[in-house]
């Protein structure tokens, strides 16, 4: 359950900081910063604040893909028995 939680988290994180959000949560985030040193520094580093949200939005793409994809091996589980396909029945 909390692998999917993660990923969840993950995905959204992934969504609300890719570069077609950034354009409008960047000026809300520097607005609402207004005064303090870091907004200073955004402003004056626009295009890093950009990249960096991009490189965020990778990241938090693939961290989501990976553990969604991850199957949970709890600790009581026993491995499945195989099933015999059709042809080994028939012969």
């Amino acid at each position: 359950m909390w692998k999917k939680i993660r990923s969840g988290f993950m995905f959204v994180v992934a969504c609300i900081v890719s570069p077609c959000c950034t354009p409008i949560i960047v000026p809300i985030g520097l607005a609402l910063l207004a005064g303090t040193p870091f907004a200073v520094w955004a402003s004056a580093h626009l295009g890093w604040v950009y990249g960096g949200l991009t490189l965020l939005s990778i990241v938090s793409f693939v961290f989501a893909y990976r553990w969604l994809g991850q199957k949970s091996a709890s600790k009581g589980s026993k491995p499945k028995a195989a099933v015999p396909s059709i042809q080994e029945s028939t012969h």
